[in-house]
């Protein structure tokens, strides 16, 4: 959708900019030949609640013998009435003098068009297409996932794992409390107060994966717990700044790391292990989050991954 609306914006303001230099394009080049006389000018005002623009108007006569009259365009408002003048006639009526008069006003208008054009084409080849080329790769990877915050689906849009909103916490519930959480840095603001939301991870046969416990703060940076099915806390996605997350386990051994990768303007997060290695890549594409996970990153991390990219289409988080 953003591509298409840095496309389909230039190009419709182009165009229509761009008719009526057509038109007179077509005027000065096919219009028929005449000879108009001028009856009299308006220079325009500006004055009062009204504006009005300098106008001419007469009669004219094409070599074909034809006559007509009404407004006669492209002259100085100060012509004389009587004035005898060589018109080209096109769609839009009479026009005297050809270009020499009234090039500037296309030219001078056409800057900011141009200046768009060249300011979408900039931000397309630097931001949109990297971040299409990135998701088209994760998208084309074995085990590639699109991420929604309802659904979890694969390239073919079948299930790999659903999600159902829980109103209070699941049965089992213990609640992991570990130290090192900083205050929040964004600019978007968070809840207001504390607020926590959990979630039941299930398989496509709705048979449970694990659960959720998304926690948002106003005061400190957002984390999310992982728990299997038991309520048992596993390990905690945490925030650590703005595009920089820490994955914890339930001891608060440092398990891995995400970030946003070097180089890239789309927002997009790189998952790696302890030791450094990337084990995940996720980006958004649209309203969605598309996920690869390396086959060789083992099951915490692929869970953390997952969760990861869930919670970046969080709309308050």
């Amino acid at each position: 959708m953003r591509r298409l609306v840095l496309i389909g914006i230039p190009v419709a303001v182009f165009c229509a900019w761009a008719f009526y230099p057509a038109v007179l394009a077509y005027t000065f080049t096919f219009g028929e030949t005449g000879t108009a006389t001028v009856a009299a000018c308006r220079p325009g005002s500006g004055a009062g609640r009204t504006t009005s623009l300098p106008s001419c108007h007469g009669t004219w006569r094409t070599a074909d013998g034809e006559f007509g009259e009404g407004g006669i365009y492209n002259l100085n408002p100060h012509e004389a009435g009587g004035d005898t003048v060589q018109v080209r006639i096109g769609p839009l009526g009479p026009y005297a003098y050809g270009w020499a008069k009234i090039w500037v006003t296309p030219v001078v208008s056409g800057v900011p068009i141009l200046l768009v054009l060249v300011v979408s084409v900039v931000v397309y080849r630097t931001r949109v297409l990297p971040g299409r080329r990135l998701t088209d790769s994760i998208l084309t990877a074995p085990g590639a996932l699109i991420v929604s915050d309802a659904a979890v689906h694969r390239p073919d849009d079948s299930p790999h794992v659903l999600l159902r909103a829980l109103p209070d916490p699941p049965l089992g519930h213990r609640r992991l409390e570990l130290p090192g959480r900083m205050e929040r840095t964004d600019e978007r603001p968070g809840p207001k107060g504390r607020r926590i939301i959990f979630q039941s991870v299930l398989d496509a046969d709705e048979g449970p994966v694990m659960l959720l416990e998304h926690r948002s703060d106003a005061a400190l940076e957002p984390e999310t717990v992982l728990l299997d099915p038991s309520g048992a806390p596993r390990m905690i996605v945490r925030r650590n700044g703005v595009g920089r997350f820490r994955l914890l386990d339930a001891t608060g051994a440092e398990l891995g790391s995400a970030r946003a990768p070097r180089g890239v303007r789309t927002p997009a997060l790189e998952v790696r292990d302890g030791e450094g290695r990337q084990i995940a890549m996720t980006a958004k594409r649209g309203p969605k989050w598309v996920l690869r996970v390396q086959e060789e990153a083992p099951q915490p991390l692929r869970d953390a991954a997952l969760v990861l990219a869930l919670v970046q289409s969080r709309i308050i988080y």
